[in-house]
């Protein structure tokens, strides 16, 4: 149950809402904050659920109709938004203020709840209506906000707001994740330290993303016989999804970069701090590579900048190509 999961993973986050809802003080707007891959969507359903819960003593039941209907965004009193795969517009803050500002649609106590996960992907107006929605929410409502990033938010949404931080969890958690699933130690070591969620690291292995992705890794390290100069070409013929659904292969490609991406800047990490662990030829790759603390700083900082232009409107081929090129001016200016 979601709940389990919350107490077990952020019992800080669990216990305030806990206090909450058995106290009946739920705040107006919560806002969860965090590193993605922490619960923060899980308890928002969760606080959803508990408001609108028919049996619940506490948190919510999470068997009952209403929990189910929560659960699957089915509630006629609950609003659903995710900045991450749309961003939110300042027309999708007004038509939640318009639909609230009606009756509520649901027999029970007249509380309406809305969740805009990933809230910091909003335009500027659409975090002024936000704003302006907080500061006058109306009799019975809830504001559930999420975010990755907490800085790229109006201070004066976060100070409208109960803040409730999220903490990283750990690795050996993310390792269990992916043991659950019946990965290899090998596949568990790489997808602990590229995905943080179980359903991110599931798809990435069933769509045969993981396998592509080490594939493009070992072939940057030279390993397999494979050319590190070839790698652009490879990538193009071999590598990203030529599916005819031109949507899924975008999909497909975004998650590919991303987790190549990750994996360089997991090996550029585990170089600085002297990291020992993981199959054999990654160790020895580690021990190989060049023990140069500024280069691979400058490494991570370029992957991290070329990870925020792998989304759906840029052209992949092209970030790869920058990222490929930028990779070599960096060993370049190194080598001389």
């Amino acid at each position: 149950m979601l709940k389990d999961q919350l107490r077990l993973q952020q019992p800080v986050v669990y216990q305030a809402l806990e206090n909450a809802v058995k106290n009946h003080r739920v705040s107006g707007a919560y806002l969860f904050s965090g590193p993605y891959g922490t619960m923060k969507k899980e308890a928002a359903i969760l606080l959803a659920q508990s408001i609108f819960c028919e049996k619940q003593d506490g948190l919510a039941c999470e068997e009952c109709e209403n929990c189910r209907r929560v659960r699957e965004g089915l509630y006629g009193d609950l609003i659903m938004l995710d900045g991450k795969q749309k961003a939110v517009s300042k027309e999708d803050v007004d038509a939640i203020q318009l639909k609230f500002s009606q009756t509520a649609l649901e027999k029970g106590n007249g509380e309406r709840v809305y969740i805009i996960e990933n809230c910091e992907n909003a335009s500027i107006s659409a975090m002024n209506a936000m704003l302006k929605f907080l500061e006058e929410p109306g009799s019975g409502v809830t504001a559930i906000l999420t975010t990755d990033n907490i800085m790229r938010l109006l201070p004066t949404i976060v100070s409208r707001c109960s803040l409730l931080p999220f903490t990283p969890r750990g690795p050996l958690s993310y390792k269990a994740d992916a043991a659950a699933l019946g990965c290899s130690e090998e596949e568990a070591f790489f997808l602990a330290r590229t995905a943080r969620t179980q359903e991110d690291m599931r798809q990435l292995k069933e769509s045969g993303v993981y396998d592509k992705a080490l594939l493009m890794f070992r072939q940057l390290m030279n390993l397999d016989g494979m050319e590190k100069d070839e790698l652009l070409v490879d990538y193009e013929v071999s590598y990203r999804a030529q599916d005819s659904d031109a949507a899924e292969a975008k999909k497909k490609n975004i998650a590919l970069l991303g987790m190549f991406l990750n994996l360089v800047s997991a090996f550029a990490e585990d170089v600085i701090t002297g990291c020992k662990e993981g199959p054999a030829w990654y160790v020895q790759a580690l021990e190989n590579a060049p023990h140069d603390e500024i280069f691979w700083g400058k490494m991570i900082m370029i992957v991290c900048s070329q990870k925020d232009r792998v989304n759906r409107f840029n052209d992949l081929n092209l970030v790869m190509y920058q990222t490929f090129r930028k990779m070599e001016e960096l060993e370049y200016e190194f080598r001389r």
